[in-house]
């Protein structure tokens, strides 16, 4: 266990001068109240343990990491895996099945299971979305919800069907997102419930109910109304968008989304570009002018995190998360393959996230670090 580092910052407070008192003086300026952080220190891949502390080697996939009311940090994950977290940096598998494996897919695939969950608290749930499918078997997005983050979590099975919400084209074919996975939920500053979703057949943006828990006006509305986020409609293609991760930073919106083959070990071409826009629903634009939802721009986007051909530590990096800490940095959090185990399975990675002359992300050298010891993130003392 690597201790916590105790950090002191000093904020800095107004100055007054030249203040008179009745008695003619002055004021003395007031002096700055220190804030005092606590912070762990992490590895690439990081280091998780089961339950008894020992090491944890299952796969950890398309993480949606979130601060609890609890003080704890989660990580979601595919399969209904569950770690957590005192730091952001140390983790512990919590849970292999946060809910029973939903059986309303049944009808559409081969015992689909979850893929790629994200947990948002609205109003007084938390709710854990999830994508229901098997390779070659979307079925749709389904939902659960919980009192407190840690659960225990009510599953109330399926939010829509990828049929309900795809472009319907003839008697049996579906057009747009057709393949409904990877969905992540954005509660806005008025309230405002959006859900972004989709996987190399374009990205696609719809607006759900306050609650959370329903399409706005009901599915086939937004089925005839959702907007391309980014990517291509039309056929599926490993050049175009999946696992996105839309946020807002000093009132400018982000999309960040993987691209490239996710799952091969070490010919894993998996990386993660962004895009940034004025509203939530877009347009999305790179640093060159390129939006990110154009046929012939397909390779728009700022690159974020990638593995160079000469990297032989780390190949596949994305479907990735964003936190941000007490002092305000903000932090990556995806899967990857390591050479430590000769690229076998995905496990849970992070970096801080730093910002370019464009305001774009990225991390350093647009690679993941690998077998270093960095701080992480910093957390207010109590």
């Amino acid at each position: 266990m690597k201790s916590h580092k105790l950090l002191l910052l000093i904020v800095s407070a107004l100055t007054l001068t030249g203040c008179s008192t009745g008695g003619g003086g002055t004021i003395d300026p007031p002096k700055p109240t220190p804030k005092s952080y606590w912070s762990g220190s992490y590895t690439n891949p990081l280091f998780v343990t089961n339950t008894s502390g020992n090491f944890y080697n299952s796969e950890i996939a398309d993480p949606c990491v979130v601060r609890g009311d609890d003080g704890y940090i989660y990580a979601f994950a595919t399969a209904g895996r569950v770690l957590r977290s005192e730091d952001g940096c140390e983790w512990t598998s919590y849970t292999e099945n946060i809910i029973p494996r939903p059986s309303w897919g049944d009808a559409y695939a081969d015992r689909p299971i979850i893929w790629a969950p994200d947990v948002v608290k609205i109003g007084d749930n938390w709710i854990y979305y999830y994508s229901l499918s098997a390779w070659g078997g979307p079925c749709g997005i389904g939902y659960a919800t919980a009192e407190e983050i840690a659960g225990p979590y009510t599953d109330h099975g399926m939010l829509f069907a990828t049929a309900e919400i795809a472009d319907k084209v003839g008697a049996d074919k579906t057009l747009g997102v057709s393949n409904s996975i990877d969905q992540q939920v954005i509660v806005d500053d008025d309230g405002s419930v959006y859900m972004v979703f989709g996987s190399f057949v374009g990205c696609y943006l719809v607006q759900l109910t306050d609650d959370g828990m329903g399409l706005k006006n009901g599915i086939p509305y937004q089925r005839d109304n959702k907007v391309l986020i980014a990517g291509t409609p039309g056929a599926f293609s490993d050049t175009k968008y999946e696992g996105s991760w839309i946020f807002k930073k000093d009132g400018v919106w982000y999309y960040m989304g993987s691209t490239g083959t996710c799952c091969v070990g070490k010919n894993s071409s998996y990386h993660v570009m962004t895009g940034k826009a004025d509203n939530i629903a877009g347009p999305y634009y790179d640093s060159e002018g390129k939006r990110l939802d154009r046929q012939n721009e397909t390779t728009a986007g700022d690159l974020c995190v990638w593995s160079k051909p000469s990297n032989e530590q780390t190949k596949g990096p994305g479907h990735h998360s964003v936190i941000v800490d007490d002092a305000g940095d903000y932090w990556w959090y995806g899967h990857c393959f390591y050479e430590y185990d000769n690229f076998a399975t995905r496990h849970l990675a992070m970096d801080k996230m730093l910002w370019d002359d464009n305001d774009m992300p990225y991390l350093e050298g647009k690679q993941l670090s690998y077998n270093e010891e960095l701080d992480g993130p910093r957390w207010l003392e109590e």
